[in-house]
């Protein structure tokens, strides 16, 4: 371990020792201990060339939050005593900010003396020149300077203030990061989505609730307030990068994993809505720009991530939950990037870095909270993560502005962009060009021209409520409620399932009661699809509650998908989606109920929900009322065989019956899966098989099946829903295939089965747990934490493990899928070939 004295609190100990007049004894024992390192154990640095040296810490620095430099090349940080303070803390009633400084010129920060008392939940802080900070708390922004330049400031000036009834110490006001553009922008998290203001120094504000997180800017004199982009869980870090991008980086999601590195754009809609619940899994959210009209994230982050700076040629990000730094190379992606996790340092437990800021020199300043409990401690911690002495020069900056990105910038900011170029531009593939145009018509006020075309594609109908509705967003009076309800109408009433989403998520968002007769009457349209269903169950269900669950299911919504399975006036296909969205765990309907639905005349798309439903119950009565559908002659063949197809886990106990069903009278696809079923563990043929990478040889031997129902029996029985959900059915551990059925080429879908491990998707880079007793373990991150110092974790197997975190000697993300290697080899090839066929169907 490298040890480094800490010169502030050697000199402090012995002015304390000279002071009370110890004798040279205990005085060698005073230096003695302050000569041992103040800290148990260093975290590790995992890339070359990079040192990390201790600088300060408790008692002399407890609970750090923000930090910065200033002109003079100090540092500032923020020492929080607010945040859920124990009633027996000892600490002083506000917060404080220190300034740190080289007394000798050594390079070393070794001074540190108070620059301001006061404040509470006091969580970012930003230099704006002459002598000037903005500091955020979570209630309002303000502006400090030392006039009189005595260290200690004297000028208070309130920028913003926060008018809300949530009072949580980071979920309000916490992202800060002066702009290039000579403004102010902060970062404002969920919540809890109470109604709040945003009231600046002229008495401009932005009003909202339930939107989620948000950025906003202003004016270094706290003036114009503004609404940058929306969607946010928490950002709760923020900079611009050597190009004039905005990024910023989440804190604390609650079910959906990971934290996000996003690239933040104006307009930007970036998915999370808390008013549909803090779980993130509602229909009318996405976290990853699943929803239309919504922005992806350029990459995945570790659990709590506070803070992101530019520091050469990469992003760095500070993740509070993973105890580690890491860092981000870009790479192009249209108008945007994506990027992959390094790790740069890895602590235990003790190590929770919050913010960082670069010194003069390109080191790196971070600050460390230390304890993994949320109330203040009495520990803290001051890092400096710099090059080594003979280190080879690095060199570089992020990438220059991209054509793609000078696009959407001309799109969104220039007057001399004309209409017809934003309403063409409404149509590019990439979702950031589209936002672009959309900003830029809201900007230079060509809503009420564009509203005189008829607009014959998707994107720009889409394009068009966007518009408004962010318009309305960012000033409620300026879009008349009957503007907006017509607009609505006309959306429901539209051909396209984007547009009809779209309109949706905007009624129930202004909570448009008026609306529901046309939402509920579109459940007599049997073509629905299935997401629109979805939404439309979700916003039903929203709009006569006015809430949604806050947990990951929402009785709300259960309770009419109950209702409506159980309506036989309904078309059995609705019905079937119906079912698909009800979770294994619901009690109702009972199995009995489930398979009195199954007669001769029942539609596939309800006979297979109802067997897919008892299979994932997976109890006694469940298999046994798919054993009697098995048997049922007077069932369809291919529900008969989708429900051997959900005994095959329990084919011992019902050896007899699939026996019987796989004599020559039974009808083909029931004795095709009744031999699958009890020959489930074999690899019956012998053909010769090429190599992983040969995907046209595999395409030769696997690639022309259109057996959809026996691939869709494959893909339960062979295990892909262990790891893969589709239709509402499986887990989580890797991505839902539903959205990529018809959209994924077959070669693609081969090379995804045999080299699953060339493109892994953010939402789904596992975890390599290396623990003290030398197992390697891996697993994707759990939506909520464990008990207290207990890692949960989620394994290929679908199952849930648990490693004790004082058991955890280095966690880091994985470049290999979760998906093992050789999933092929563990089924035939005529198996292989259904199960292409049906992650290739198309789906209405």
């Amino acid at each position: 371990m490298h040890i480094a004295i800490n010169k502030f609190h050697f000199f402090r100990y012995v002015s304390i020792c000279a002071r009370v007049g110890v004798t040279a004894a205990l005085f060698s024992i005073a230096v003695g201990l302050c000569l041992q390192p103040s800290f148990a154990q260093q975290p590790r640095v995992l890339a070359a060339h990079w040192q990390l040296t201790p600088i300060a810490s408790a008692p002399d620095l407890v609970t750090p939050t923000g930090c910065c430099f200033d002109d003079q090349g100090r540092l500032m940080v923020i020492e929080c005593h607010t945040h859920f303070p124990p009633d027996d803390y000892e600490g002083p009633k506000t917060d404080r900010i220190y300034r740190f400084d080289d007394s000798d010129g050594d390079g070393v920060l070794d001074r540190q003396r108070l620059f301001y008392e006061g404040g509470v939940a006091t969580m970012n802080i930003a230099n704006l020149g002459k002598g000037w900070f903005a500091i955020a708390t979570r209630s309002e922004i303000v502006k400090l300077r030392d006039a009189d330049d005595d260290g200690v400031a004297d000028q208070h000036v309130v920028l913003l203030k926060h008018e809300t009834a949530a009072n949580y110490p980071h979920n309000g006001l916490g992202g800060l990061t002066l702009g290039p553009d000579g403004w102010l922008y902060v970062g404002q998290g969920e919540n809890f989505g109470e109604p709040y203001k945003l009231i600046g120094s002229d008495g401009s504000q932005q009003i909202g609730g339930g939107e989620g997180g948000n950025v906003f800017r202003c004016k270094t004199d706290g003036s114009q307030v503004e609404r940058v982009a929306t969607g946010f869980w928490n950002p709760f870090g923020l900079c611009f990068d050597s190009a004039h991008r905005l990024w910023a980086v989440e804190n604390d999601p609650d079910s959906m994993p990971p934290n996000r590195l996003i690239h933040v754009v104006r307009g930007g809609d970036y998915g999370f809505q808390f008013r549909f619940g803090r779980a993130g899994i509602h229909p009318l959210q996405s976290w990853n720009g699943e929803f239309t009209g919504t922005l992806p994230m350029t990459a995945g982050t570790g659990e709590a991530a506070c803070a992101v700076i530019q520091h050469g040629s990469h992003l760095w990000v500070t993740s509070w939950g993973d105890n580690r730094i890491e860092r981000y190379a870009l790479d192009p992606n249209g108008a945007s990037w994506t990027s992959k996790s390094e790790v740069i340092v890895q602590g235990n437990e003790d190590f929770r870095p919050v913010a960082m800021a670069i010194a003069n020199d390109g080191s790196i300043y971070l600050t460390d909270w230390v304890d993994r409990s949320y109330p203040v401690h009495g520990k803290g911690r001051l890092w400096r993560l710099s090059r080594v002495a003979d280190a080879p020069r690095e060199n570089g900056l992020l990438p220059e502005i991209t054509a793609a990105e000078n696009e959407a910038a001309k799109l969104a900011n220039s007057p001399t962009t004309t209409l017809t170029q934003r309403i063409d531009a409404l149509q590019s593939h990439d979702p950031f060009i589209r936002q672009a145009a959309i900003t830029g018509l809201v900007l230079h006020d060509q809503l009420n021209a564009l509203r005189q075309k008829t607009l014959p594609h998707v994107q720009q109908r889409v394009g068009q409520m966007l518009a408004w509705r962010w318009k309305e967003m960012c000033d409620p009076a300026s879009v008349p409620a009957a503007t907006r309800d017509a607009m609505i109408a006309t959306g429901l009433d539209d051909v396209s399932d984007a547009v009809v989403m779209t309109a949706l998520r905007w009624a129930a968002e202004r909570m448009c009661k008026e609306q529901l007769p046309t939402i509920t009457e579109r459940l007599q349209q049997d073509r629905l699809s299935p997401p629109v269903f979805s939404a439309t169950m979700a916003t039903i269900a929203f709009l006569e509650t006015g809430s949604a669950s806050g947990k990951s299911r929402d009785p709300a919504i259960e309770k009419r998908l109950i209702e409506f399975a159980g309506d036989t006036t309904r078309s059995d296909r609705l019905r079937g989606f119906a079912l698909q969205r009800l979770p294994s765990e619901a009690s109702s309907p009972s199995d009995l109920e489930l398979g009195g639905y199954i007669h001769r005349q029942t539609g596939r798309e309800l006979s297979i929900e109802v067997v897919r439903l008892l299979a994932a119950r997976g109890t006694d009565s469940s298999f046994d009322e798919l054993a009697k559908l098995a048997a049922n002659e007077t069932v369809d063949e291919q529900t008969r065989a989708d429900a051997i197809a959900g005994l095959s886990s329990q084919a011992a106990n019902y050896a007899a019956m699939i026996n019987r069903s796989s004599l020559p009278k039974q009808p083909a696809a029931v004795r095709a899966e009744a031999k699958r079923v009890r020959n489930t563990n074999i690899r019956r043929d012998n053909a010769a098989r090429p190599s992983r990478e040969n995907i046209e040889g595999w395409m030769q031997l696997v690639g022309h099946s259109d057996d959809v129902d026996a691939g869709r029996r494959v893909f339960f029985r062979r295990g892909c829903s262990n790891c893969h959900m589709h239709s509402g059915r499986g887990t989580n551990t890797g991505p839902d295939l539903t959205r990529l059925s018809g959209q994924m080429t077959r070669p693609r879908i081969l090379q995804s089965i045999l080299n699953p491990s060339k493109e892994v998707g953010p939402l789904y880079v596992p975890w390599t747990v290396l623990t003290s007793d030398g197992h390697v373990l891996t697993g994707l991150k759990m939506d909520r934490p464990g008990p207290e110092n207990r890692l949960r974790l989620l394994g290929a197997d679908g199952n849930i493990f648990e490693v004790p975190r004082e058991e955890i000697e280095q966690l880091q993300p994985s470049e290999k899928s979760i998906m093992p290697v050789g999933l092929e080899d563990s089924m035939t090839l005529d198996e292989l070939a259904d199960l292409v066929a049906f992650l290739s169907e198309s789906r209405s």
